[in-house]
């Protein structure tokens, strides 16, 4: 089967899946031999709940194998059992933040969960990011310790690199719960390149039917999606990350000329328009998002820099997807993979920062393979 130019970018292993998800009903035309690829594939990546939906959503179930059918319905199944847990653990935090000052906001998959959005259906999220005002930050934090969660970084550095540099607590773990709870007082490092109109985030956040929580506006969840992909992380096997962006530039939608213009005009107040330029052109070369091409010609003064450049998306495109459809040799993802994370670190820390925490980390590393050599030698 032609699985088309536009993912051309795309490993070729990967691009029968970025077919089904973006053009569900392709899937109706696969035969066995198609899902016995595709399916690995898409469960790896963490995106076979997400395939399950869109696939059952616009193909009758009654037409594809049955043994596909087991797969979809286990990754459907999975995925219901991650939001369940994900409303449970919001449920039981609710009274610990009750007299702090909000509003509460959730972040990312939380979010998307909490407000039952389409992107958000099919997930399978690990963790639950919660933004509060940085005022009731410490009252929050109190609140969640007397009611049982405890930091899972314990380490002196670690609690200290977290609360003088990050945006967010060290993650929090609590008995009774599977998922993580990330505590953050803004969307980015107050100390990285860029700064988002935290006051903004707040004040514009719309609440949730139904629940004592708040989710930024569209166009700031989209931004933060963003942002959280192409500025604050490494890229790798974050393909689920650009399937987010994906679905929500479709639903915005980037076609429509005022709907680029509120988006841009946005990502300026937030100092984004760069990262927005770069997730457009990924998604253009991966899923061929309708409206992506204009949104790259209307962010042109951004223009493309060293580190959102087309150096970048040819190193990203080395590693976005899961380790079983990547081409190329190992050594070259590997080294891809060791630019971009170092990439991540400069975007989010100033030089003498980075130098700094380098450095501690080295220490660290050395003092742990000491330890443990000498509890060998002893043992």
């Amino acid at each position: 089967m032609d699985f088309g130019s536009p993912r051309s970018h795309a490993p070729q292993a990967l691009r029968p899946l970025l077919l089904a998800l973006s053009d569900p009903r392709s899937a109706a035309s696969y035969d066995e031999s198609g899902w016995d690829s595709l399916i690995p594939v898409a469960r790896t990546a963490r995106l076979l709940g997400v395939l399950a939906h869109r696939v059952y959503e616009h193909v009758d179930r009654s037409t594809l194998p049955e043994r596909v059918q087991r797969h979809l319905d286990a990754g459907l199944t999975e995925a219901r059992y991650r939001r369940q847990k994900t409303l449970f653990l919001l449920h039981t935090i609710t009274p610990a933040l009750s007299g702090h000052a909000g509003p509460w906001v959730l972040l990312k998959g939380a979010a998307y969960v909490a407000q039952d959005r389409p992107l958000g259906r099919g997930r399978l999220p690990t963790d639950v990011d919660l933004m509060v005002p940085r005022a009731s930050l410490d009252g929050v934090e109190h609140a969640l310790k007397s009611a049982g969660w405890v930091f899972e970084k314990t380490e002196e550095y670690d609690q200290h690199y977290y609360r003088a540099w990050s945006h967010e607590l060290p993650p929090m773990v609590a008995a009774g719960q599977s998922m993580e709870l990330d505590l953050h007082h803004t969307i980015l490092p107050p100390i990285g390149r860029i700064k988002p109109d935290t006051a903004r985030l707040f004040s514009d956040a719309m609440p949730v039917a139904g629940t004592a929580f708040h989710v930024l506006c569209p166009h700031d969840q989209l931004l933060h999606a963003i942002v959280h992909l192409v500025h604050d992380s490494d890229f790798i096997g974050r393909l689920r990350d650009l399937v987010d962006i994906d679905a929500m530039f479709r639903a915005l939608p980037l076609t429509d000329a005022d709907a680029r213009a509120a988006l841009i005009e946005r990502a300026r107040l937030h100092d984004m328009e760069k990262p927005l330029r770069m997730a457009a052109m990924l998604c253009r070369g991966w899923f061929e998002t309708p409206g992506c091409e204009e949104l790259i010609s209307d962010t042109v003064t951004a223009g493309d820099s060293f580190f959102y450049g087309e150096r970048v998306i040819t190193l990203a495109n080395r590693v976005l997807g899961p380790a079983n459809a990547l081409d190329g040799s190992e050594r070259s993802r590997r080294r891809a993979g060791k630019l971009l994370e170092a990439r991540s670190h400069w975007l989010r820390m100033p030089p003498w920062l980075l130098a700094y925490h380098t450095a501690s980390k080295g220490v660290r590393s050395l003092a742990q393979w000491a330890t443990k050599r000498q509890g060998a030698a002893t043992g």
